[in-house]
């Protein structure tokens, strides 16, 4: 019997692909692995270098991802990909004159997601303005915060509540 050798592209009984070099393991285009790798352009790359080849966020297929860190990082890629969103204002009685102000797609599921963490369940959302780049209102606001006053923390501040919805209401 004779034997050939392999062209780049041809496949094997166990599904590798040659690639002009040696076996690799093939996927279908646009496919996320168990690893949290896209298989794009005959090869699999991170999500990072999925997007920098041309590869089009719409276009994947996630199958049968069970890894959390991978879930988390296209979670993640596709929370920071939407422009668009609420800048709000939180407070909570049990800090008595302190406001957290930051950003969300959806000002009240934030305020929910802090409730988790509440047994009190006593988070309110005081005031929430949407804008078509939440970053940047997020920024001017909090750039706007950390002038006036002396006591922070993070995204938490010590001034009234009126004062800072007066702050994003002017952006």
């Amino acid at each position: 019997m004779k034997h050939t050798k392999p062209q780049n592209g041809d496949i094997r009984a166990d599904g590798r692909r040659f690639d002009g070099t040696t076996w690799r393991k093939q996927g279908t285009n646009h496919h996320f692995n168990e690893d949290g790798l896209v298989y794009y352009k005959r090869k699999f790359r991170s999500l990072e270098g999925y997007l920098q080849q041309g590869g089009n966020i719409s276009r994947l297929v996630f199958g049968k991802i069970k890894k959390p860190k991978a879930i988390t990082k296209i979670a993640n890629l596709l929370y920071n990909k939407e422009k668009s969103g609420h800048v709000y204002i939180i407070t909570n009685p049990s800090f008595k004159g302190w406001v957290k102000v930051g950003m969300a797609i959806d000002a009240e599921d934030r305020c929910n997601s802090y409730q988790t963490s509440s047994p009190y369940r006593n988070y309110k959302l005081f005031y929430s303005k949407w804008f078509e780049d939440r970053r940047s209102a997020e920024k001017k606001a909090l750039d706007k915060l950390y002038n006036i006053t002396t006591s922070q923390y993070g995204e938490w501040f010590r001034v009234k509540p009126t004062l800072a919805r007066e702050i994003i209401k002017a952006i």
